[in-house]
């Protein structure tokens, strides 16, 4: 289990992310149609886990695959989805020194990052309880990263909610707030793998269950939501196998 360290801000991070950006620009090429610094280390005088966030915006997700072999070329790791679909997922260095979030085009979780990055940079009192925070959860759970991610949430939602954030998400199901989520919805409780929460905002508005072949089995979503059923469709359309 990888230990959770956290640093004082570190002003070569900015730089540091330059860097990589040039590297990942090269590889990605036209697909790529945004790179952006994002988490903690975006954050000047905020303390963070000394891993660069990075995040590129590409024209079609499905094809990101395709440049596996030349990531790893420049020590990343494929880790595919991990949990939240129309993402691929990056890690290069041991232990970790880069995370590369790689998203489709003009999905909402890279406004949300965006959003929650600039309150932090603009917020004093917001970036100051949110360190508080992760030192707190940190002395906590040091060896134990989904509980020390997991105790954040409730002020990550507070902050994005007071910027009215709105976007629309879906995430496989792992976190106890996600598992009572998907119960409420689907009366059911969730199977590992095959059991999805949507959220709009920093709200749940529905779920989905997958059949055996990974197809739709069964979904239950809050009112009419084109927005969501489009968001389903893409992740069905351009899915892992």
């Amino acid at each position: 289990m990888r230990e959770i360290t956290l640093s004082d801000y570190n002003p070569q991070w900015p730089q540091l992310f330059s860097q990589e950006a040039e590297l990942l620009k090269e590889i990605f090429g036209d697909l790529a149609i945004n790179i952006y610094h994002k988490g903690s280390t975006s954050v000047p005088n905020l303390m963070a886990k000394p891993i660069i966030d990075i995040t590129i915006e590409v024209e079609d997700i499905s094809k990101v695959n395709q440049l596996n072999k030349s990531l790893a070329a420049v020590g990343y790791s494929a880790l595919g989805e991990y949990g939240m679909p129309l993402r691929r997922l990056f890690a290069k260095g041991d232990p970790h020194t880069h995370h590369l979030h790689v998203w489709d085009k003009g999905h909402d979780e890279i406004a949300k990052d965006l959003l929650f990055r600039e309150t932090l940079i603009q917020n004093v009192v917001a970036r100051i309880a949110y360190e508080n925070l992760k030192q707190k959860l940190c002395d906590q759970h040091r060896f134990e990263p989904d509980q020390y991610t997991m105790g954040k949430d409730r002020l990550i939602k507070e902050i994005l909610r007071a910027e009215n954030y709105n976007g629309l998400s879906m995430v496989f199901v792992l976190h106890e707030s996600e598992k009572q989520a998907y119960k409420n919805f689907m009366k059911e409780d969730f199977v590992q793998n095959k059991s999805l929460v949507l959220s709009q905002g920093v709200n749940f508005i529905g779920a989905i269950s997958l059949n055996e072949n990974g197809a739709v089995d069964r979904k239950v979503i809050r009112c009419a939501n084109e927005q969501a059923e489009k968001l389903i469709a893409r992740w069905l359309e351009t899915r892992e196998n």
